[in-house]
């Protein structure tokens, strides 16, 4: 089994619920779901009215989950045909759902529940993926944590008191990065632990459940 991240295909799987004719949408730009996308959805599952983030969304899988419960969802992207397209399936459906065009979770507020699975490959500079908007959702910098760790040292900017976020690790990133990840929060007065796990070959996934005090 190839790394979970480095599988390239030539256009993006039709998410469940997704409706035909979206060739235009920019299929082939929007990094296609994989194994560690689907660790988000069961946290996805909230009650109406919830208002949720995912970060990072792509196909948006999580932010559609969540939106078809009833929450009250904004979802965020740097790919504008990821966005494009979500925005499409959200007035499809009739969704309360808001794609955003953000680094992270910029200028969006505050959530009860924020979900994202950031890019975590080790990735050097002469490693990086020819197509650009892949290597946006591939590409973690040499150590696998850049994004994570900027996500993490904002998220007490965008979560409420009692909000909880859930994010996907790797075994792939170098585990004294995501250690200082992990000590960072928790030296902040978060908590930290794991949620749900999932062996592949090779790799160990985790999704951290972080929030701002320990309870």
């Amino acid at each position: 089994m190839e790394p979970i991240r480095r599988r390239r295909a030539a256009s993006t799987p039709k998410p469940p619920g997704t409706g035909e004719g979206e060739g235009s949408l920019g299929e082939a730009e929007v990094y296609p779901p994989r194994e560690d996308t689907l660790l988000l959805l069961p946290f996805a599952g909230v009650p109406p009215g919830t208002l949720l983030l995912e970060v990072g969304a792509g196909v948006g899988l999580a932010a559609l989950t969540a939106a078809r419960r009833g929450a009250r969802v904004v979802a965020t992207d740097r790919n504008p045909h990821a966005l494009r397209r979500l925005r499409a399936q959200a007035r499809a459906e009739g969704l309360d759902l808001t794609a955003v065009r953000t680094e992270l979770a910029r200028g969006v507020g505050r959530f009860e529940r924020l979900l994202c699975n950031p890019p975590y490959l080790p990735t050097r500079p002469e490693e990086r993926d020819p197509d650009r908007w892949h290597n946006l959702a591939l590409d973690g910098g040499p150590d696998g944590c850049r994004v994570t760790a900027r996500l993490v040292e904002e998220l007490d900017q965008h979560l409420t008191a009692n909000g909880t976020a859930f994010v996907v690790v790797s075994s792939r990133q170098d585990a004294g990065a995501l250690e200082r990840v992990r000590a960072d929060w928790t030296a902040r007065g978060g908590s930290v632990e794991v949620a749900d796990s999932r062996s592949l070959e090779g790799e160990r996934l985790d999704v951290w459940r972080l929030r701002l005090g320990a309870r």
